[in-house]
């Protein structure tokens, strides 16, 4: 059992980490004995336990070494912990003590983090606020040179490797669904449907025609030309006539192919609600081209082509991030579209403020999943799970990793495609360490001239179908990740055996299930051809059944 003290306004941040951290903890109470006591709080008089970790870039009462609080600029400070790095956004502290230094600047290489033993006890010191780390990048989120980072993740494998490398035995239930690696979306922006649409010679019209002339990408993920997207530029370019006179397949139409090369996976389309509205205008500016061009009400017949078993459609929503009436009349137009009770939310452009988890709940919708980069790809939350959106009260986030638009445009990434593929193949070792989530917005109109981004799409499919991964709808993932936030440890007990630990549990009968993982710190079990984080990979796990108890031996 882990027992936690912090500042009272920290509260919902440490719940929040110990939902993306799933093991036994409590708020500490005085009077009982725990194996690890984690705090930020006031340390007079040191909690009993086998583990005492004490954050905090301010002098505590425990500390016999000089605290010295580090000026090191604006941008980031990277720690770096054996073969770990992780970047600390908030306050943070040297420490010169004799004691063993277990995490450095890597700029400057100064001391943040040292451990010793009192007595039988075994204190590690480190000069940062974890439950503010949390906070921050909960709320406000990485900046986009730190994207790769899944920096919150990192801080929890930090926590396990410390508690397993005391001697301690931990149980938790790790975010991996059984029998996979991890979960992957696939999810689609409908921004746009059919060039027929749009006026002959409106801004997107006049964009793609220019961009068909002179292509931007030319070289595939090998570096190698690819001359015969010239050519169905230029092909789809003498189509203009015949597509605006009804002869000829419309040219941005692509939706049936990402039916067929998602076929037995899934995906998740999102549809702008309204037609030729661009917003309300409030602390930003919405320039008219932000509207769209289509009314979904007309393609009711391609909504319910699309709706299946493995396919889902939500908001790609427009005001709903600054007004929850016209949030509810957004969700209200899909829901009655796609026959749902709920759906899901992505906003448009990306569009989001601190008060919008508050909105959305209001608004009524099931989960969002608009928090990412428009300039880069990544962890922008520091986390690959579903998490909690600070400021409502249960709405649930599903980050947004991957873009195509963040890599491929100039006034973005301007990634060559080969440059893109390394940073997902980055992204996805990530996944493989720490499981979660991958979720890709690859949007509607990206297959076809002048993008030309489908054999790069259809590469990336191909990197995830030889992992073990889920393909799940976002809401699929969302409410996996639900059930398993709704899993509670009643008791845990070490016996001479092993490990017995009491559950409450629901089972989700169409989903895969969840798994109990034991840390022995006394037993390497092997890992196979899995490659697993550096940072506590000395397992066994147990599939949770619904049974009441589950003893693992180790």
């Amino acid at each position: 059992m882990i027992g936690v003290v912090c500042v009272q306004h920290q509260r919902p941040f440490v719940r929040e980490l110990f939902e993306l951290f799933k093991v036994p903890w409590e708020w500490c109470v005085a009077t009982k004995q725990y194996d690890v006591v984690i705090t930020t709080g006031s340390t007079d008089p040191l909690p009993p336990a086998k583990l005492l970790i004490v954050f905090g870039p301010e002098k505590k009462s425990c500390d016999l070494a000089e605290i010295a609080k580090l000026s090191l600029g604006s941008e980031a400070v990277l720690l770096e912990y054996e073969d770990c790095r992780v970047p600390i956004y908030c306050e943070v502290s040297g420490i010169k003590s004799p004691h063993k230094p277990i995490l450095k600047i890597v700029q400057t290489g100064e001391v943040v983090g040292v451990e010793h033993n009192a007595q039988g006890q075994r204190i590690i010191r480190i000069g940062y606020d974890l439950f503010g780390e949390v906070e921050y990048l909960l709320s406000h989120g990485q900046p986009p040179d730190q994207a790769l980072f899944p920096t919150l993740d990192i801080h929890i494998g930090l926590l396990r490797s410390w508690i397993v490398g005391a001697g301690i035995c931990l149980v938790e239930i790790p975010p991996v669904p059984s029998g996979y690696g991890f979960i992957a979306c696939l999810t689609h922006d409908v921004d746009f449907v059919n060039m027929r649409d749009h006026q002959p010679f409106d801004r997107s019209v006049l964009g793609f025609i220019a961009r068909s002339v002179v292509p931007t990408h030319l070289r595939d993920t090998h570096s190698k030309i690819v001359w015969s997207r010239i050519v169905k530029n230029w092909r789809a370019l003498l189509s203009l006539p015949g597509v605006y006179l009804g002869l000829s397949k419309d040219i941005w139409f692509d939706i049936d192919r990402y039916m067929d090369l998602e076929r037995g996976l899934a995906s998740t389309f999102y549809f702008i609600p309204l037609k030729g509205h661009a917003g309300e205008s409030r602390d930003r500016t919405n320039p008219h081209w932000r509207a769209a061009s289509y009314d979904v009400k007309e393609y009711r017949a391609l909504v319910n082509d699309l709706k299946g078993e493995r396919t889902e459609i939500g908001v790609h929503g427009i005001d709903a991030w600054q007004d929850s009436d016209l949030g509810a009349r957004e969700g209200s137009i899909l829901r009655s579209l796609c026959g749902e009770e709920s759906v899901g939310i992505r906003m448009h452009w990306l569009y989001f403020s601190r008060e919008s988890p508050k909105v959305l709940e209001e608004a009524g919708f099931d989960y969002d999943s608009t928090i990412g980069y428009n300039e880069a790809n990544g962890f922008r939350s520091g986390t690959t799970q579903v998490f909690w959106l600070p400021g409502s009260s249960n709405l649930l986030e599903l980050p947004l990793n991957v873009m195509d638009t963040a890599f491929f445009y100039s006034g973005r990434m301007g990634l060559s495609e080969s440059e893109a593929m390394e940073q997902c193949k980055t992204l996805i070792a990530s996944l493989r360490s720490y499981g979660g989530v991958l979720t890709i917005n690859w949007h509607t109109r990206s297959l076809s001239p002048e993008r030309n981004w489908d054999s790069f799409y259809l590469e990336l499919l191909d990197l995830l179908k030889v992992e073990r991964v889920w393909f799940a709808t976002a809401r699929a993932a969302v409410e996996w990740f639900r059930k398993r936030r709704q899993i509670r440890f009643e008791d845990v007990e070490v016996t001479s055996r092993g490990v017995k630990v009491k559950l409450r549990a629901t089972n989700a009968p169409d989903s895969p299930g969840f798994t109990l993982r034991v840390h022995n710190p006394g037993q390497v079990v092997k890992t196979g051809d899995r490659d697993r984080s550096s940072l506590g990979n000395n397992w066994i796990d147990a599939p949770i059944t619904g049974e009441p108890e589950i003893e693992v031996t180790v």
